[in-house]
């Protein structure tokens, strides 16, 4: 399935990462100047001088300048104190405060395969758990990062890996799971995505497991138009496995182990972005 709609790219001047990829996407077409933001196909490219994760009203911005995305991507900046090179992408929500943005499955994972295969040297790349804001985007959207020092964002090589895994994004639909347990780049989910033909949406880390409730899990369902769930169960306490099985079930949610989900889902599609 091909993107419905405007795919709209929004780049930050306060983030080294962003700008860079910013100006990585113009090097791979011919924008055509619209005044208040570039286009290349269904593709919108705006720059601003906000920080990314600190914007809000984000969609109604967008219509006054004449847009309707049907999907919004936000390049940033990823730090983390290891300051590991790395490469990858998350949903927006706040856990705590129950809110979270609808997300992009399909997108999302495109996204990581696509960086999969042109990964640089030295280089990590995997999903997050859900974090950070905003948190009011009703548009299916994703951050596509880069991590974890100054040397990384800046560097357009790195730049240019980013955008071009944003400019060939190809959505296809597939089964889409909720994610449970794990670290904060949810290893096993990851592995999923590479080794089965599922997507995940809201990504809830162990951490997070203090967190959840009903009306989370059922809002993490909804936004992210998930019939199934996966639980990395030796990363979660027996109380917490217990709760969320609970809250899937309550929800009309299946939970499926990963075994099953390699033989109910094996992975079909080629590689097609080599």
């Amino acid at each position: 399935m091909r993107q419905r709609g405007e795919v709209v790219i929004l780049c930050s001047t306060l983030d080294s990462a962003s700008l860079n990829i910013g100006q990585c996407l113009q090097e791979l077409g011919d924008w055509k100047d619209e005044g208040n933001f570039r286009s290349l196909g269904n593709r919108r490219l705006l720059f601003h001088d906000e920080e990314q994760t600190a914007q809000k009203g984000i969609e109604a911005r967008l219509k006054s300048l004449g847009l309707d995305p049907g999907l919004i991507i936000f390049p940033c900046r990823h730090k983390s104190k290891d300051e590991i090179p790395w490469l990858g992408g998350h949903f927006t929500g706040d856990a705590q405060k129950s809110r979270l943005a609808t997300a992009a499955p399909f997108a999302l994972r495109s996204f990581l395969h696509s960086i999969s295969v042109r990964i640089p040297e030295g280089f990590r790349y995997s999903a997050e758990a859900t974090h950070h804001g905003p948190t009011d985007v009703g548009v299916p959207s994703f951050f596509a990062e880069i991590g974890s020092s100054e040397a990384q964002w800046s560097d357009r090589g790195t730049g240019l890996t980013v955008a071009r895994a944003i400019m060939d994004l190809d959505l296809v639909e597939m089964p889409v799971f909720l994610g449970f347990g794990g670290g904060h780049y949810v290893q096993r989910q990851t592995e999923l995505i590479f080794e089965a033909g599922i997507a995940f949406g809201h990504l809830f880390s162990s951490y997070q497991a203090g967190y959840l409730s009903l009306e989370l899990v059922e809002q993490a369902k909804e936004k992210s138009g998930a019939s199934y769930a996966y639980m990395d169960r030796k990363s979660l306490k027996s109380s917490d496995r217990t709760m969320i099985s609970k809250m899937l079930k309550d929800i009309g949610i299946e939970l499926l182990k990963g075994k099953e989900i390699r033989a109910t889902y094996p992975l079909k599609e080629k590689n097609i972005y080599l």
